[in-house]
């Protein structure tokens, strides 16, 4: 007999509950051969990695282990510390910039640092109560870095002054002033 003379058997009847039983184990093996061959490749380039930097792989595996580690720990210390970090992000220029406000001659610059000074002291006494308010807020501590950066280095300040500083320290004297009598203009003698 030869190959021509033989005729191809058909394929036998399987049931539907039979092939997805069979298709469902065809396709979890070939995840988990994908998933083995993802492995060997990053091993590959582990390996790849140090033999270009002369070590084992196990020593370069540690660290780029390591090296997550560190990067989990900053973030996690970055998030916690972050209103620190802002705060010594502004404070420590404002202070440079008074330092040599003070050493110069010109007025200009010491009025608007002292505008800042004013503005940021306002925010740092009123902060535990914004807070308290605003503690819903994600990212509060950056919106308040963001707008006491624009006082300090777009001169925000003098428009905060201008539109309400002045304007409430004008209402509180004036009210202080009403209330409070008028001192003598001079001093009563002693009486002996």
């Amino acid at each position: 007999m030869s190959a021509d003379e033989v005729k191809a058997t058909p394929a036998p009847e399987v049931s539907e509950g039979l092939q997805a039983t069979v298709m469902k184990m065809v396709e979890e093996k070939k995840t988990q051969f994908v998933a083995k061959i993802d492995e060997y490749a990053e091993m590959e380039q582990i390996k790849t990695i140090a033999d270009k930097a002369n070590q084992e792989p196990k020593t370069v595996a540690m660290g780029i282990a390591g090296a997550a580690v560190f990067f989990g720990v900053m973030t996690v210390v970055l998030m916690v510390g972050m209103k620190t970090l802002l705060e010594l992000a502004l404070y420590i220029p404002a202070v440079m910039k008074s330092i040599k406000a003070i050493e110069s001659p010109e007025k200009d610059d010491d009025t608007d640092l002292l505008s800042f000074w004013v503005v940021y002291c306002f925010f740092t006494i009123c902060d535990p109560f914004v807070q308290m308010v605003f503690f819903w807020v994600p990212y509060f501590g950056l919106f308040k870095f963001a707008f006491l950066q624009y006082c300090y280095r777009f001169k925000g300040t003098l428009f905060i002054t201008e539109t309400i500083l002045k304007p409430v320290y004008n209402k509180i004297t004036a009210m202080m002033e009403k209330a409070a009598p008028a001192a003598p203009a001079e001093a009563p003698e002693k009486a002996d």
